[in-house]
């Protein structure tokens, strides 16, 4: 009876648990984007120079820009089957954006998932003063 309770248990539990495991993936990914731009945005202004946040599909770079020549300062990865766009982001020593008054937004997303109220998909929003937010699902940030 036991092992009959636990096979019933177990079958009906599977999809519950993969659904939980992609949007705690997505979840990392955000949190993990944000902490990057947090990163980058207090090199900038530590190092009194430009700090360039460069997104990729599978990852982040943090580069300093200061010197004659890039200098990658730390390169993430995100997890399997999470890709995000495409973003170049540059801080300044004052820790706003440059050019001056732009504004950026990265969305993160799943390889094998549609973003939907099932699967929240992440958005960093990089406002032209530096102000950063990150948003849990985009489909409903403003």
């Amino acid at each position: 009876m036991v092992l009959v309770f636990l096979a019933i248990t177990a079958t009906l539990v599977t999809p519950f648990l993969s659904d939980y495991i992609a949007n705690s993936r997505l979840r990392e990914s955000g949190n993990s984007l944000m902490a990057e731009a947090l990163f980058a945005q207090s090199e900038a202004i530590k190092r009194n120079g430009q700090v360039r946040l460069s997104v990729t599909a599978g990852g982040t770079q943090v580069i300093d820009m200061t010197g004659a020549a890039p200098v990658v300062i730390r390169d993430r990865l995100f997890p399997d089957r999470i890709a995000a766009e495409v973003v170049t982001v540059d801080f300044g020593s004052d820790g706003m954006t440059r050019p001056r008054g732009t504004d950026a937004t990265v969305d993160i997303g799943g390889t094998s998932v549609t973003c939907s109220e099932e699967y929240r998909c992440p958005r960093l929003q990089i406002d032209a003063g530096g102000a950063l937010r990150l948003c849990a699902n985009k489909l409903s940030c403003p």
